[in-house]
C-alpha cells in the first residue's frame, strides 16, 4: 500500500509541475504599446528590469485577446517605461509573462 501511495504522489507531482511550467514563447529586440517607433535622433535611458503579466479570463476568452500586447501594456504601466528591450515572453498556463529592460525616452532640450 505504501509503494502505491508513493507512486501516486510522484505522478501527481509530475502532472502539477507540468501545468505550472514556464515555457519561453519568443524573444524580441524591442517592444512598446505606447510608441510605434523611436523617432530619429531620440535617445533612450535605461530604467532597469521590468516585468508584466496578463492572464486570460477563461469564461470570456474567445481567442481574440492579445495576451502579449496586454503583458507589454502591464509592464509599461507598472514601470513607466516607453520601450522595453531584450523582451522575453513566457507562457505559464493561461498567462503570458514578459521580462525585459525598461527604457524612457529622453526629452530634447
Amino acid at each position: 500500500m505504501r509503494i502505491s501511495n508513493l507512486i501516486f504522489a510522484i505522478i501527481a507531482l509530475a502532472f502539477l509541475s507540468g501545468c505550472a511550467m514556464k515555457t519561453k514563447i519568443l524573444d524580441a529586440g524591442g517592444v512598446s504599446m505606447k510608441h510605434y517607433h523611436l523617432k530619429k535622433g531620440a535617445q533612450l535611458k535605461e530604467i532597469g528590469e521590468v516585468t508584466g503579466e496578463f492572464c486570460a479570463d477563461t469564461g470570456n476568452d474567445k481567442g481574440e485577446i492579445g495576451l502579449m500586447d496586454e503583458a507589454i501594456n502591464d509592464a509599461q504601466s507598472r514601470s513607466g517605461a516607453d520601450f522595453i528591450t531584450n523582451a522575453t515572453f513566457y507562457s505559464t498556463g493561461k498567462c503570458v509573462m514578459l521580462e525585459g529592460t525598461g527604457h524612457k525616452i529622453l526629452s530634447k532640450k
